[in-house]
Order: C-alpha cells, then structure tokens, then sequence
C-alpha cells in the first residue's frame, strides 16, 4: 500500500529549495553581500586587491596615505572579509602597512632600502628569466611581443603610465614563463615596489628631452633582446640581458635622485632695502 505525502510538507520543502538557490545566486564567491543588479562581475578580494594595487602604484593613494576598511567597503560594495583579505595581499606586497584597529596606511618610500631592492630585484630578475628561457612556451613568447608592442607604441606617445603597466605586464609574462610559482609571487612584488619608486621619483623630477627618448628606446630593444634570448632557450645569454635591464633602471633611479635643480633656477639680483 502506497504511503500518503502530506501536501503541506511538499509545499514547504519546495519553498525551502527555492530559498536555498536564491540566496547561493546572490553570494559571491569571496564572500560578499547580495549581489546587486548592474554590479561589475569580478568584484571580491581579486578586484579590491587590482585596483587599490594600482591606485598606489600611480600614486593616486600617496606614499602615507591612510586606506580606511569601512570606506574600501562602500567603495566596492563588498563586506569586510573581502577587503581584509585584498588588505593582507597588499602588505604582503610591502605596498602598504596595516595598522591594529585602524585600517591601513600605504608604506612610505624609504631611500635606505633602494640598495636592498636593486639586490633583490636583480637576482630574482637574473633567475627568473633563466627558467624562462628553459621552460618558455610560444604562447609565452608571443605575448612578449604583443605586450612589448604596446609599450613601444605608449613611449612614442609619452604615455608614462601606459608605459609602466605594460612593463611590468611584460616581466610578469616572464615570471609566469618561468614555472615557479614562489618566485613568481616574489618577482611580481618586487615589480610592483620597484614600479612605485619610479612612479615617485619621476613625480618629482619629471622626464623630459631627448634623454627621456633614448632610454624609452633602449628600453624596447633590451625587451626584444630578452624575447630572442627565451625563445633560443639561451639562458646564459638571458641572464647577461637581465643584468643590463636592471643596470639600466638602477642607473636612471639614481640619476633622479642626485639631480640637483637649483643651478637652473634664476634668483634675480640682490637687493638692499632701504
């Protein structure tokens, strides 16, 4: 004989299966509140980690400047976890410095740890490109190319940011090329770090003339030299390429650093008062 079902606790079991999927489509996966209609996809840690990232990198958060949590909230319409989680990413990354039950401040550029950072960045860029050159695929190397390309096309134009991105998109390339996702993790920190001091000191001494040219284009042609060196699989010669990269940098930091304007500027004769 056939049980009865009850109708009652049909309609209700429904009703809670329905609940259930409603409230798991209006969840993201970091966590987030209920989504809204129109809202950007990607939002989560990922997004708020990019862009606060960039934000500090193209100095629209300066070197000291506070990152209060209730306002990163509102900003990206998430709740707290995801904003933690971007936060801790952050200073992982050494961009920024959180502070006990008051947020978080973006790191101050300190010029005592520049020495430190050209070691680092130098035997991490040296290594990085080896394992490239040994592990590289054709898709590695063509996107080299493409990325090496839109940054030739940013420096005729003077685009200084659009230049910075896709330098540091190129030698991120690298880092994936390289299959080794610790120092993939290391490098990408570094050239975060390492593009901000170049963002601050130019702030300071903007580039100009025909000096600013010449190293865009020096720039370029060490690019396509590293491209051929990881797709010949010459690791040695990589290496050698990498060194000279980061000379060249290294070289252009300092001589903004030491540049000493007040030659240049006129004061006009003295005069005595009556």
């Amino acid at each position: 004989m056939a049980k009865k079902v009850d109708p009652r606790r049909t309609q209700k079991a429904r009703q809670h299966v329905r609940r259930t999927a409603s409230a798991r489509d209006k969840t993201g996966p970091d966590g987030d509140s209920a989504l809204r209609i129109g809202r950007p996809k990607g939002t989560g840690t990922q997004r708020i980690y990019a862009q606060v990232r960039e934000d500090i990198i193209g100095l629209r958060l300066p070197p000291g400047a506070d990152l209060d949590e209730g306002g990163l909230e509102a900003r990206f319409g998430v709740s707290r976890t995801p904003v933690r989680e971007a936060l801790i990413r952050l200073a992982s990354d050494g961009l920024i410095v959180l502070l006990p039950n008051r947020g978080a401040r973006v790191t101050q550029v300190d010029i005592t740890d520049i020495p430190q950072l050209f070691e680092a960045l130098e035997l991490c860029q040296r290594a990085t490109i080896r394992w490239a050159a040994i592990r590289r695929s054709s898709d590695d190397i063509a996107e080299l190319r493409r990325i090496n390309d839109v940054f030739r096309e940013a420096a005729a134009r003077g685009d200084n940011e659009r230049m910075g991105e896709s330098n540091k998109d190129f030698h991120s390339v690298i880092g994936r090329a390289a299959g080794n996702r610790y120092f993939d993790s290391l490098y990408n920190s570094l050239l975060a770090v390492s593009l901000r001091l170049a963002r601050t000191v130019f702030a300071y001494a903007p580039q100009s003339g025909e000096s600013a040219v010449d190293y865009y284009l020096e720039i370029v042609r060490q690019h396509d030299a590293m491209i051929k060196a990881i797709e010949d699989g010459d690791a040695d010669g990589a290496d050698e390429l990498a060194r000279a990269h980061t000379d060249l940098f290294r070289d252009r930091i300092i001589r903004y650093v030491n540049k000493n304007l007040a030659g240049g500027v006129g004061l006009g004769p003295v005069s005595k008062s009556a």
